[in-house]
């Protein structure tokens, strides 16, 4: 590995000799390389997946925008591939360097390649390439800086520029694939016949929800829905100013889903209320899960960067001074740290809120039409009462533990023992006082829980009546 490197720096990570830097090797080899083979693969997947979408109207999607957006696309490339053969000529034999730049031309190939494929089988913005284009760009601002502080501007000038120019061609591509296509695409029907289909025809206009049309840095802020909020502060809002829900919240949409895979679990022999609704919305559970994950290991971020900003301040103009580039990024990974950590936040509310409105809306359906084919023999087992507590307490409290609370049951004890951990290495010994009161409490508490428990029962007994 060390022939691989041909910097004096080695691997790293951190330079030895550059504040808050990466060295070259760990930035080509590992960084640059990581993420353009993991976009090729991507791009692989995602071009088999387009080849079975139905093609759209040539003359919506055509326009000047995309033609330029591929143009910049084509420049990337070129810019890609004249930076690989100046750094190939630099430096004759296979190094980390020469690596990366391969596989990121490689990546640029299946850019363009994909940028064409998505715009006549897509109708919303390819999120593969907006995320490979944000990372490749803030890459190569990591690489510009980087060769400004080694002044590679001075000894190579010339794969500089090509970096450069690489970086800027793919800042406006992706400044580009942002923008939303024409309008007259989210008017299609889902199943429209390309030769029998009149793109101008009023009768296929639906007000569908900006939500199924957003890309996903719009998803993330929520920025889809700044013309509703907008068009609230000027007027109140009425009926007709809001859309039609998306198609996966549609109540018949989630309720033939459930039914299909409930179906499936009574055929089995050992059928699976859990199981069921796993398949229904598991996906967005566990998107949930995940953004909670990444709430939470966050959330203990930044009282380890503030104790860093407080001490770089404590020290700042004296001997045992650090470099003022630590203190600009502290300072800017608290930022960092803060926005990742609203968004998680933000996403896991989101999703959780979708898993419990499908999942009640699947349970009451369910037994809805279960007491719909009851036999009158059966019928006289149950009240009208025990019927509609089951219908609307009962699988509201089902979809609120599935959906909020089983996230609890891991994250709980990661936040007690992470923060007990910050605590222990801050106050030492003294920290377990702390957990010895919180462990004489929990009989007192338990025995409070089960009174309620026993209360809330005798309650739902009484609405039943």
């Amino acid at each position: 590995m060390a022939g691989f490197c041909p910097s004096s720096e080695g691997w790293g990570p951190l330079s030895p000799s550059r504040p808050v830097d990466f060295t070259v090797c760990f930035q080509h080899g590992a960084l640059v390389s990581g993420l353009n083979a993991l976009f090729i693969v991507a791009a692989i997947v995602r071009l088999r997946a387009l080849s079975h979408a139905p093609l759209l109207p040539r003359e919506l999607v055509a326009g000047s925008l995309f033609w330029v957006k591929l143009s910049l696309a084509v420049a990337t490339l070129a810019a890609s591939m004249a930076e690989f053969a100046i750094v190939l000529a630099d430096f004759s034999r296979v190094c980390a360097f020469t690596v990366a730049l391969g596989l990121q031309t490689a990546a640029a190939a299946a850019a363009v390649r994909l940028h064409y494929r998505e715009q006549y089988r897509n109708r919303i913005a390819s999120t593969p390439l907006l995320l490979f284009w944000l990372a490749t760009v803030m890459l190569s601002l990591m690489r510009l800086r980087t060769a400004v502080s080694l002044d590679l501007v001075e000894t190579r000038p010339s794969a500089v520029i090509a970096n450069a120019l690489f970086m800027l061609a793919a800042l406006a591509v992706m400044a580009l694939e942002c923008q939303p296509k024409p309008h007259g695409l989210y008017q299609l029907p889902d199943d429209y016949d390309e030769d029998e289909l009149d793109v101008h025809d009023d009768d296929v206009c639906t007000f569908q929800s900006p939500e199924e049309r957003a890309n996903v840095f719009s998803r993330l802020t929520f920025s889809w829905m700044t013309p509703l909020l907008e068009q609230g502060f000027r007027k109140p809002l009425q009926m007709e100013d809001t859309w039609a829900l998306s198609t996966q919240y549609r109540p018949d949409v989630a309720t033939a889903k459930f039914q299909r895979n409930w179906q499936a679990e009574l055929q089995s022999g050992s059928p699976s209320l859990f199981r069921a609704t796993m398949r229904t919305c598991g996906l967005s559970w566990a998107l949930s899960g995940l953004n909670k994950l990444v709430s939470d290991l966050v959330a203990f971020l930044n009282p380890i960067l503030l104790s860093r900003l407080i001490g770089f301040v404590s020290k700042y103009r004296t001997a045992d001074a650090e470099p003022i580039e630590n203190g600009y990024f502290y300072a800017l990974a608290m930022f960092v740290v803060a926005s990742v950590k609203t968004i998680a936040y933000e996403q896991s509310c989101v999703h959780n809120q979708q898993v419990k409105n499908l999942t009640k809306i699947s349970y009451t359906t369910a037994i809805y039409r279960k007491t719909m084919a009851l036999s009158n023999d059966a019928r006289q087992q149950y009240n009208v009462g025990g019927i509609v507590t089951h219908m609307s307490v009962d699988s509201e409290r089902v979809a609120e533990f599935f959906a909020n609370f089983s996230h609890h049951l891991w994250s709980s004890p990661l936040q007690i023992v992470l923060a007990l951990y910050l605590l222990y290495r801050t106050l030492g010994w003294t920290t377990f006082a702390g957990v010895l009161a919180m462990v004489i409490s929990i009989p007192t508490l338990a025995r409070l829980s089960r009174t309620m428990r026993d209360m809330n029962k005798l309650l739902m007994g009484y609405r039943d009546q």
